[in-house]
């Protein structure tokens, strides 16, 4: 039974890893205007969708039901592009004078790091807490 809970832990630590990643790189493109795919950069979210546990568990947890974390996709937002008046740029239009950036607001990119980061440590705490309820059966169980 704690390995099923561990394999959930780890799967939404791994899940919740990929997001911070994809977010920190949202963040360091925020500027960039040129892309091997031509165009600026485009905001990045990973999608995460339940899947279900292999065995049945219900009844080991009371018919509880339990779904792991997968990674559904990586999507680029299809937002448009900002347009930002700046007739010095290399990649500014040389009829309007605008430039296209990234649409990317730092903010949101915060607080999306802070949310997945807290994701991140409360399936380390149910790790730990598996880890600490597992040991102190195992302890029991030796004294019977």
């Amino acid at each position: 039974m704690f390995n099923k809970v561990f394999d959930i832990a780890a799967q939404a630590m791994s899940a919740n890893r990929l997001r911070m990643n994809t977010i920190a790189s949202n963040i360091a493109n925020a500027e960039t205007t040129r892309t091997a795919e031509g165009g600026p950069y485009k905001r990045r979210d990973v999608v995460f969708a339940a899947a279900d546990i292999k065995d049945d568990f219900r009844t080991e947890l009371d018919q509880a039901t339990l779904k792991n974390v997968k990674v559904a996709a990586v999507l680029e937002d299809q937002q448009p592009a900002r347009m930002v008046y700046d007739p010095g740029h290399p990649d500014a239009d040389p009829q309007t004078g605008y430039v296209q950036m990234p649409n990317i607001n730092a903010v949101t990119e915060m607080v999306n790091m802070l949310n997945a980061s807290s994701a991140y440590k409360a399936a380390a705490e149910v790790a730990s807490v598996t880890k600490d309820m597992s040991q102190a059966l195992n302890r029991l169980a030796e004294r019977v």
